[in-house]
């Protein structure tokens, strides 16, 4: 199940939801102390950190989601 926790803490200077699936943290949205940024951060392993502007990372997903829309199904 999806699910966020928002927190924060004295080591940094944002404000964070945590993002998890059953109960492992793989991601979080992040808004900066500004408040006029938020990023979106997936740790795909422990190795790594990817980061994404909120903007972009929402678009992509719609002009994903619009070209899928566009599609015929495969048939065989």
């Amino acid at each position: 199940m999806l699910e966020y926790s928002v927190g924060s803490s004295m080591g940094r200077d944002d404000l964070y939801a945590e993002l998890s699936f059953n109960k492992v943290q793989w991601g979080e949205i992040s808004l900066s102390e500004d408040k006029k940024s938020v990023s979106i951060i997936i740790y795909p392993n422990d190795n790594n950190i990817m980061e994404f502007r909120y903007d972009e990372f929402i678009a992509l997903i719609e002009k994903a989601k619009n070209h899928l829309l566009k599609l015929e199904p495969l048939v065989r």
